[in-house]
């Protein structure tokens, strides 16, 4: 979503509720923020969500003091710091006085970090700060389930996550917060419930290196972490990462950091060795979301859920029900095309060249639809106007639609594709024991 889109969305009234969630999300991922917080200064605060409103407060106020302060006077700033005011009006006494401190005190940097609802995963993969200062952590838990954040020594990752797993019964496994007893743990927070928010003051290592943080509550630290860089000078790292980090270069020493990216173009042979065969322990209640995020619905159903552009997949034959095909269609979905589904190029009279998937055709006119996710009307063209039509080779389901996804969260969605949307499949055993403890 660009500048453009950003503004022609402001001026359409109505839905402020929901503009004002995809603008603050906009925010806390770092995209296109100066166009973001001028719409979201346009919203009447009346339509604000309420348990959005400190996060962003803190999102804008981690903005503000990570720039170097001879910026804190751009246009960008002033309205950052006229809307974290605002905000701050909307909140109880006790927590506004915290946010106008800390826009007074705008020299200690302050990072929030925030978790995605229903994918039990942090909102930022990377977070970069200055060796030896101090830093303020702001963590919220926007997720339906609890989380807690806690920052290791580089190459610690994996050790943690596993005492963690194997500390997880114990009689003080409560009161610790989840958290694991170790001298390898730099930071930890409390267990956050749904809702709840923690700041974290946070002495940083002198060492530069690539830290990782994680939620260590049970059955969450496979996939839950991301990678804080220390580096000794952050404004130069700032201003060009990449050039920043080959000049200077880190470690890594977790190997899951390096296989974690949401940002990545996934391969059939990369990933088949963890399908093939896939075991139990996946999360159903994230496999579902993922069919809705990753776009499967604007063309499939499962439990009534989704369009019926492509197959029904509670309804696919023996044959192509293993959990190889289903992740070869979703990585590669021109491999093998059902017949019923191929996609054509019309060559128009006009010169014009249309691709699209036949819904229906009668005597005179062809319906096709172009991009079954855009969920637009489809295409009508007429016979008359139709030079030539050739079956096409690619499919009309997008390729890169697990992109964003990080390893853990496409062997979810595969199980929830192949056990048919079914909570019971044996698939997700021994996953669900995790979430419903609650103290």
């Amino acid at each position: 979503m660009h500048d453009v889109a950003i503004r022609s969305l402001t001026s359409i009234p109505g839905h402020d509720a929901e503009k004002f969630s995809n603008f603050a999300t906009l925010v806390s991922y770092g995209k296109h923020r100066p166009a973001a917080i001028r719409a979201l200064q346009q919203i009447s605060n009346k339509h604000w969500p309420a348990n959005e409103i400190r996060p962003l407060a803190d999102n804008l106020i981690g903005f503000l003091s990570g720039m170097p302060a001879r910026y804190r006077t751009s246009a960008s700033a002033v309205a950052a710091i006229s809307l974290a005011k605002s905000l701050a009006n909307k909140l109880p006494t006790a927590q506004k006085k915290g946010i106008l401190n800390s826009l007074k005190n705008l020299d200690v940097q302050v990072i929030a970090i925030g978790t995605v609802p229903h994918r039990m995963i942090y909102d930022k993969e990377q977070i970069a700060v200055q060796a030896g200062t101090t830093v303020e952590f702001r963590f919220t838990n926007s997720d339906n389930m609890p989380h807690n954040f806690s920052i290791t020594l580089p190459g610690a990752l994996e050790e943690i996550g596993l005492l963690a797993e194997a500390t997880a019964r114990d009689a003080d496994a409560i009161a610790r917060q989840y958290i694991p007893k170790s001298d390898k743990i730099l930071l930890a927070s409390k267990l956050l419930q749904p809702g709840q928010t923690q700041a974290l003051s946070f002495e940083v290592p002198k060492l530069p290196g690539v830290y990782p943080y994680v939620c260590t509550y049970p059955g969450h630290w496979r996939r839950m972490y991301g990678i804080l860089y220390v580096v000794k000078n952050l404004e130069e790292y700032q201003a060009n990462p990449k050039a920043y980090l080959a000049a200077n270069p880190l470690k890594v020493q977790d190997k899951l950091l390096t296989s974690s990216s949401r940002g990545r173009e996934w391969k059939f042979a990369e990933l088949i060795s963890a399908v093939k065969p896939l075991p139990a322990g996946r999360s159903f209640d994230v496999g579902k979301e993922l069919f809705k995020i990753s776009s499967c619905v604007s063309c499939h159903r499962i439990n009534n859920e989704g369009q019926v552009f492509g197959p029904d997949l509670t309804k696919l034959d023996e044959k192509k029900h293993t959990t190889e095909y289903i992740l070869q269609s979703l990585l590669e979905p021109s491999k093998d095309i059902d017949k019923k589904y191929l996609s054509y190029k019309f060559l128009l009279v006009s010169g014009k060249v249309i691709t699209g998937m036949i819904i229906e055709e009668t005597d005179d006119e062809v319906k096709v639809v172009i991009d079954p996710v855009a969920k637009g009307k489809p295409t009508v063209i007429k016979k008359s106007d139709i030079d030539e039509r050739v079956k096409s080779s690619v499919s009309i389901m997008p390729v890169g639609l697990l992109n964003k996804l990080s390893r853990e969260e496409i062997l979810d969605l595969v199980a929830y594709i192949y056990a048919r949307g079914d909570k019971n499949n044996k698939l997700f055993e021994g996953h669900h024991m995790h979430h419903n403890h609650k103290h």
